[in-house]
């Protein structure tokens, strides 16, 4: 990413279908991926493994192509867990106004002010790609369907140690929601919810 006043910038990029609320960037990159240990104090009994990449670019000069938004993500949890057994999740960009999504990739969507550095934040929508737990809820789509939507997620990364070596100190979060409307925000509230220090792997903000 650009150096300058923002590089430091935690990234909130919360995406809306008529709008968004996200930093002014003209390349902003995140990725990684390992293993959160397992909390029984939390009802979290096996460990969680994650992958991801974010990417919002766009290719510079007086007249760039409209600027693309990427994500995919893979989540899954080890062990019994608050919702029940195992699974595992594949999550996607949200569905937005290709016009916004321009703006956004392109830096003319205005900053927020410093919160955090070296954190992203980033909300789309996911689906299950192994058996449901039995507290999965029934109306979220347990496949990539345009009909019904997908129920949506939200994931928080910080590279604590901004490189690309394995570090327990870099910090993952996931929450599933079984709403499906895009927002700044989940609604309803999540109903699977689980962060930490890694305990093995890596995460990278650029």
């Amino acid at each position: 990413m650009k150096s300058g006043p923002y590089s430091r910038l935690r990234r909130s990029l919360s995406l809306a279908g008529v709008g968004i609320l996200a930093v002014a960037l003209t390349a902003c990159t995140g990725r990684g991926g390992g293993q959160l240990p397992p909390k029984p104090s939390l009802g979290f009994n096996g460990s969680a493994s994650f992958g991801f990449s974010f990417s919002c670019e766009d290719s510079g000069g007086l007249n760039p192509p409209a600027g693309r938004l990427h994500i995919e993500l893979s989540y899954t949890d080890h062990g019994t867990n608050p919702i029940g057994s195992s699974f595992s999740i594949h999550g996607i960009v949200d569905k937005i106004d290709p016009v916004v999504e321009s703006q956004f990739c392109s830096g003319q969507s205005p900053p927020p002010p410093p919160l955090g550095p070296n954190e992203l934040i980033f909300l789309g929508r996911y689906y299950l790609t192994s058996a449901a737990p039995a507290g999965f809820p029934p109306t979220c789509p347990k496949r990539d369907t345009a009909s019904p939507p997908l129920c949506r997620f939200q994931v928080i990364v910080r590279d604590s140690d901004m490189n690309r070596a394995p570090s327990p100190g870099d910090y993952f979060e996931i929450a599933l929601s079984s709403g499906t409307t895009a927002a700044t925000t989940l609604d309803p509230p999540p109903f699977y919810t689980r962060g930490g220090l890694l305990s093995s792997g890596n995460v990278t903000v650029d």
